[in-house]
């Protein structure tokens, strides 16, 4: 869409969402996030009548479309909670077209280096932070109802983009990644890492530990979010350390838990 359409297509008065994770944290809180590994805009809206700030979508491990994703997103969006989602590491569309439909944030897996970071941020913040292309006839600026220049503000200081961190190689370059304007925030991945430094799976081993709490100390040092996986157990010493975005459980294993769980009572029958 050019310029022209868009302004052509403008209405006075209507603007894009804020952020509810950006709220939070701007404030000095502790973003709350739920995770979803189905699909069903059901599930959403479940999971965000219970006032999460942000559920985390995937698309780098799960099956869903960009339609069902645009649902669950609505589906959050109707009870004021964000929805992040994981993106594919593919092209460009891969990152905006989730932004498009109006998710609060990205979360990119696998960032391996700085001129990695950077071409993330080039795709996902528009200039002159970088160099995103625009459409702006979508949900996001309200089907070219929020004003041209506005939008492309907004969407740059309103919308987050997490850098996964989960490869020992991008600890090398962690420092400059966190000061790179245009980074909002760092993610740290220990299921991953742990595989990567053949010790998958001991998320409290000395190593992933002294990682974790890099990640949160770099990150917050130079202004931006940092986030991780947590569980009841470790929530309250990992916002202690400094992460301020936490997720904590998932629908697959609220799932499989209340199914085991259900299905127990029959064993002493």
């Amino acid at each position: 869409m050019t310029q022209e359409q868009y302004t052509a297509g403008r209405k006075s008065g209507f603007h894009m969402r804020e952020s509810r994770v950006l709220r939070k944290v701007r404030a000095g809180g502790v973003a709350r996030v739920l995770k979803l590994n189905t699909n069903d805009a059901k599930i959403a809206e479940i999971f965000a009548m219970a006032q999460p700030d942000a559920i985390w979508l995937c698309s780098e491990h799960c099956s869903g479309s960009f339609e069902t994703m645009e649902h669950q997103i609505r589906a959050a969006k109707i009870h004021d909670v964000d929805a992040f989602v994981r993106v594919s590491r593919g092209s460009y569309s891969d990152y905006i077209r989730p932004l498009e439909m109006d998710a609060a944030g990205l979360i990119v897996p696998h960032v391996m280096n700085l001129d990695d970071a950077a071409n993330v941020r080039d795709m996902t913040k528009f200039a002159p932070l970088g160099r995103r292309p625009v459409d702006g006839g979508n949900n996001d600026a309200m089907y070219t109802r929020v004003e041209f220049e506005e939008y492309l503000k907004t969407a740059n200081s309103e919308r987050c983009v997490l850098y996964q961190m989960e490869d020992p190689e991008v600890m090398d370059d962690l420092e400059q990644i966190a000061e790179m304007d245009g980074v909002d925030g760092l993610f740290f991945g220990p299921g991953d890492m742990s595989v990567a430094l053949g010790i998958p799976g001991q998320l409290d081993n000395p190593e992933i530990a002294r990682m974790r709490e890099t990640m949160a100390k770099t990150a917050r040092k130079h202004n931006k979010i940092a986030a991780t996986v947590s569980n009841p157990e470790t929530v309250a010493s990992y916002a202690g350390m400094g992460y301020n975005f936490l997720n904590i459980g998932a629908d697959v294993l609220a799932v499989t838990q209340y199914a085991d769980k259900m299905l127990a009572a029959f064993d002493d029958i």
